[in-house]
């Protein structure tokens, strides 16, 4: 019977010192629980933080490459499509508003600038001697707003000088074109080609233009120091320019012709000029150009001192002499116009004709029918060929037509 009742003693809820460990236990679990839970937390806002980090850092960097975009396509349209970011050696341009004014030391719209006290001249003869030709100042002016600015004030200037800006006369042409792709010039505002005193070369073509320079843009002059000071040795090629001039010079071309003009929209001003010693004409007019020729001289060439052939080609010639050319003097072929001015003409001493006029040319002279104006020639002084016609225009504008006996057709 006490048996029986010890095992259902042992059956009994557990003392309470058992109860206190069970809850102990129980308790620690769930607090393990809440931490793990808690630092999830953290670490999840940890990662959060992270991002917005991050995605601010990438929106900086998007702002920043806008910027430095923005600055680059700012500088090419500034500098040209050749700049590459950098104004010197040593920095690269991350903010152009920044940097540009600490290389600004020029200011191309004041006049006889100096530059931190140093005269313009010195710039040219000294500082700028390695490069001292506008080829190179048109690459320079990509590296800083100094040359820039200078290239931009020398654009302003309309000249290119021969042998201070550019070394050759086809060098100074290459660089004309140039010009002209950037700025705009006219009849009343042209780009001059200055040069200076002495022989200067021109190689050209040999075996195509026998030494010609093709003139490729319009509203240029040429212009030297003077006709007994500056020599071209070569000839110049205008084919379908405008308002080309060539100013006090001596032109020879032993290889062809001194100027060879041609083209309905070519017209061309010489004004005193020598073309002489020529291989073949002094000046080819042809193909319907126009010229003006004024106290020039065409003498010794080749074949004729002036020739102008072809219907619309036109010559105005003013105090002007042809003497010396191994053919004629003056050439007007096929219905070809030629009016002479002044009273200094003078077409003397060539050895076939003086004056020549061939198939419906015209040959209109300005002058009393007692001028002198053709004679002592080898053959005729007037010769008028299958319809061509000389004759002097009175100043009532009546025609003094002299008869010449007509060449027979050979």
């Amino acid at each position: 019977m006490d048996k029986k009742r010890t095992n259902e003693g042992d059956a009994s809820p557990p003392s309470p010192k058992r109860q206190k460990i069970g809850a102990t236990s129980s308790s620690s679990a769930v607090s393990s629980s809440t931490a793990q839970i808690l630092q999830l937390q953290q670490r999840l806002q940890s990662a959060e933080d992270e991002v917005a980090r991050l995605q601010e850092r990438l929106q900086q960097q998007e702002e920043e490459s806008n910027q430095r975009l923005l600055a680059m396509r700012e500088g090419m349209i500034r500098y040209g499509p050749s700049w590459n970011g950098k104004t010197t050696d040593l920095d690269i341009i991350d903010n152009l508003t920044r940097l540009s004014p600490l290389a600004v030391h020029y200011n191309a719209n004041v006049t006889n600038q100096f530059i931190r006290d140093i005269p313009e001249m010195l710039w040219w003869q000294k500082i700028l001697q390695p490069f001292l030709n506008l080829e190179d100042l048109s690459i320079l002016r990509c590296t800083n707003t100094f040359f820039q600015l200078y290239w931009e004030s020398v654009l302003q200037q309309n000249l290119i000088r021969v042998p201070q800006g550019c070394p050759t006369v086809e060098k100074a042409m290459d660089l004309a074109v140039i010009f002209s792709e950037r700025k705009e010039y006219t009849e009343t505002d042209p780009l001059k080609i200055r040069l200076e005193e002495g022989v200067h070369e021109i190689v050209g073509d040999h075996n195509v233009l026998g030494r010609q320079m093709n003139v490729t843009c319009s509203h240029i002059t040429f212009v030297g120091s003077g006709k007994n000071q500056t020599t071209i040795n070569g000839g110049f090629k205008v084919n379908n320019q405008q308002h080309v001039k060539f100013e006090e010079l001596t032109i020879t071309n032993q290889f062809g012709s001194g100027l060879m003009l041609q083209g309905s929209e070519t017209n061309v001003d010489v004004l005193k000029c020598d073309v002489k010693e020529c291989g073949g004409t002094g000046m080819c007019v042809h193909h319907g150009a126009t010229v003006t020729a004024t106290v020039s001289e065409f003498m010794e060439n080749g074949i004729f001192g002036v020739y102008c052939g072809d219907a619309n080609t036109k010559a105005r010639l003013t105090d002007c002499k042809m003497h010396h050319n191994q053919s004629h003097g003056l050439e007007a072929w096929s219905h070809a116009v030629v009016d002479l001015h002044g009273t200094k003409t003078d077409i003397h001493s060539n050895k076939d004709d003086g004056i020549r006029a061939s198939i419906r040319a015209k040959v209109n002279i300005h002058l009393p029918s007692q001028h002198n104006t053709s004679h002592d020639n080898g053959d005729e002084d007037r010769s008028q060929f299958v319809g061509g016609s000389i004759a002097n225009i009175n100043a009532d504008g009546t025609f003094t037509h002299v008869v010449e006996e007509e060449d027979d057709v050979q």
